[in-house]
C-alpha cells in the first residue's frame, strides 16, 4: 500500500496548527476547546463541546481526540506532525457536516465523551474497541456492553 503524506516535514510549527484548529472549531460553534500535551503517554489530546440538538432537546457533545506521537529523536517536528493531520483531519469532519453527507455524532462516534456512574470519564472508542476485538479475535462476537453494564 503506498503512504500517504503523513506531514512529516511540515514547516508549519505546531503553535500554528493549533491556533488554526482553534479558529475553525470557533467557527463550528465548538465551545470549550482545550489542547493537552501528555508528555508520559506520547500523546495529544485536543477537547471540546459541540452545542447541538437531538431530538428536539439542547445537548452538549463532550468530544475527546487522542493523538499519538511517533518515537522521534525531534520531539518538536513530531508535535509540528501530529497537530497537522489533526488540523486535516478536523477540518474534513466538519465539512462532512455542514455538506449534510454525514452526521455529527456519527462522524465523532469514537471519540465521543461517556461518563461512567462514579462521573470518571472515557470515549466511545475505549469502552467498545476491546470488546469488538475481542469479538473479532475469538470469532464469538457478543452484546457490546455500555459503562456500568459490564
Amino acid at each position: 500500500m503506498k503512504k500517504l503524506n503523513s506531514y512529516k516535514n511540515t514547516s508549519v510549527n505546531w503553535a500554528k496548527s493549533q491556533a488554526q484548529i482553534g479558529k475553525l472549531l470557533d467557527q463550528v460553534g465548538v465551545r470549550d476547546v482545550r489542547f493537552t500535551f501528555m508528555q508520559s503517554q506520547k500523546s495529544i489530546i485536543c477537547e471540546f463541546n459541540y452545542p447541538s440538538e437531538l431530538e428536539g432537546k439542547a445537548v452538549t457533545m463532550g468530544v475527546r481526540i487522542v493523538t499519538k506521537l511517533k518515537e522521534s529523536k525531534n520531539e518538536e517536528q513530531e508535535k509540528n506532525r501530529v497537530h497537522r493531520i489533526l488540523f486535516n483531519k478536523l477540518k474534513s469532519r466538519f465539512l462532512e457536516i455542514q455538506e449534510d453527507t454525514q452526521e455529527f455524532v456519527r462522524v465523532f462516534m469514537a471519540d465521543l465523551i461517556v461518563f461512567d456512574k462514579k462521573g470518571n470519564s472515557t470515549t466511545m472508542a475505549q469502552v467498545i474497541l476491546p470488546q469488538y476485538n475481542k469479538g473479532l479475535i475469538t470469532g464469538e462476537q457478543k452484546d457490546i456492553l455500555m459503562i456500568g453494564n459490564s
